[in-house]
């Protein structure tokens, strides 16, 4: 009976201890762990195939903590010392206004989630001649955007402004 007991505690203490290490690590994982740097942005430059041998910087940026139904807003500007492609073959950059309205609507949202006006020094319209979009991915039903990953890029600033979000 004794020898019952003391497993029955042990399996107990070590049950507790499971549950704590669980409960730690999904607040650990859901918590922001602080502002991205400009390490943390080389990533944007990859995603619109941008020369990363060159001097940028973070203008500002902004990373939601992660959630379990995956909705999120982070957005990164950077200012850039020159536009240019790694591989020129890929580009799929387009100047002014999209012919898709999805696409169309996802530079809209894109453009007001990541504040373009405070990245672009003013600019506010996303379809501008001045700016260029490439469009990573977009997440629609069949009347409006859900998602998307879209980098667009200033040529009068020399910056480029990353936005990712889902709702």
């Amino acid at each position: 009976m004794k020898i019952l007991k003391a497993i029955y505690f042990i399996a107990s203490g070590i049950s507790l201890l499971v549950v704590c290490c669980v409960v730690l690590a999904l607040i650990y994982s859901f918590s922001p762990l602080g502002k991205p740097g400009k390490r943390d942005s080389v990533f944007v430059l990859n995603h619109g195939n941008i020369v990363t041998e060159q001097d940028y910087k973070l203008i500002y940026s902004d990373q939601s903590p992660p959630i379990f139904n995956g909705d999120h807003l982070d957005y990164y500007c950077l200012q850039l010392e020159k536009f240019e492609f790694q591989r020129p073959e890929e580009g799929k950059w387009v100047y002014g206004q999209e012919d898709n309205h999805i696409f169309s609507q996802a530079r809209e949202l894109a453009a007001s989630s990541g504040k373009i006006d405070k990245c672009f020094e003013g600019e506010s319209n996303p379809e501008s001649q001045n700016i260029a979009a490439k469009i990573w991915s977009v997440e629609s039903n069949r009347k409006h955007v859900e998602g998307a990953v879209v980098i667009m890029y200033h040529k009068l600033t020399k910056r480029v402004l990353y936005v990712s979000f889902q709702t």
